[in-house]
């Protein structure tokens, strides 16, 4: 199996610069946020910060100056304050992400830390609940959320994709661990290649018989491991083999993984005796799902 990621070939000034050009030229609005290019680049916002010295400085020396934001820096305590609480009635949540926020209120995180130093003490200001997302996983944790949201996309998420649902593990959580988002999808795909190749079915009792050996198959465990369902679901292009659905094209999609034949009959856990179906297609087979 080969897996590609989607990242810039050179990470230059140059090469920065131009990606930032591409996606302001696919943005409409008069200003151009951070939010904005982290969803649509192959780069997340804080790498031209970090090379540019900001994210104005990035627009600058791209030439776009005149699309920087920079309306919401007058904004006051109780301004902010007003803005939160306002998007989480809006969102109807007692529990804001910082990019829900961003998105949502039309400004960025920058003044918000500027007046209250974190994300953190602005909710607790505006007495609002805090997002579980920080909250310590296992890397089986973190790899089993990139499989979720890589079978909701059906492509690799992108940085900014995992603070929102379906996704339960928040992007902080993998650059924390990895060092850099690029890395931690790396460290996913090298977690799947690193598996032993999906086996094919194991010889019928017939043909053991046949070759003087007439022992039952090993069937293997009802459980599908990680890669094994990464497998199925790409083979079947993240898509209900039975009717073609896909939770990248319609919300509220939701795929399995199914036995063929029955695992509870001798159906055994390996790649030609599993198929993706969506869960309607699943539940009307008669069946119980894998």
């Amino acid at each position: 199996m080969h897996f590609e990621l989607e990242h810039l070939d050179s990470y230059d000034d140059s090469s920065l610069l131009d990606e930032l050009r591409r996606v302001a030229s696919l943005v409409h609005t008069q200003k151009l946020t951070r939010t904005q290019f982290t969803g649509l680049a192959k780069v997340h916002s804080s790498t031209l910060e970090k090379r540019f010295g900001s994210w104005k400085g990035a627009l600058e020396a791209a030439g776009l100056g005149n699309r920087f934001d920079d309306a919401s820096f007058g904004k006051d305590r109780e301004d902010l304050l007003q803005m939160i609480k306002g998007t989480a009635e809006k969102l109807q949540k007692s529990v804001l992400t910082l990019q829900e926020f961003e998105a949502h209120s039309g400004i960025t995180g920058a003044p918000v830390r500027r007046v209250f130093g974190s994300w953190k003490a602005a909710l607790i200001a505006a007495e609002l609940g805090q997002s579980s997302l920080g909250k310590r996983y296992t890397d089986e944790d973190c790899f089993e959320n990139l499989l979720v949201l890589w079978t909701h996309y059906g492509r690799p998420p992108k940085h900014n994709e995992m603070n929102h649902a379906p996704s339960a593990v928040g992007s902080k959580a993998y650059v924390l661990r990895w060092g850099t988002w690029r890395k931690a999808l790396a460290a996913f795909v090298q977690r799947i290649e690193s598996d032993p190749a999906p086996p094919e079915s194991p010889p019928s009792p017939l043909e053991q018989q046949a070759n003087g050996n007439p022992v039952l198959p090993d069937l293997g465990s009802r459980d599908i491991p990680l890669s094994l369902r990464y497998y199925v679901l790409r083979r079947d292009s993240f898509r209900c083999v039975a009717c073609g659905a896909s939770p990248a094209i319609t919300a509220g999609i939701v795929l399995h993984i199914d036995h063929i034949h029955p695992w509870a009959r001798g159906g055994p856990t390996v790649a030609d005796n599993l198929r993706t179906l969506c869960l309607s297609c699943n539940l009307g087979k008669g069946v119980s799902p894998a």
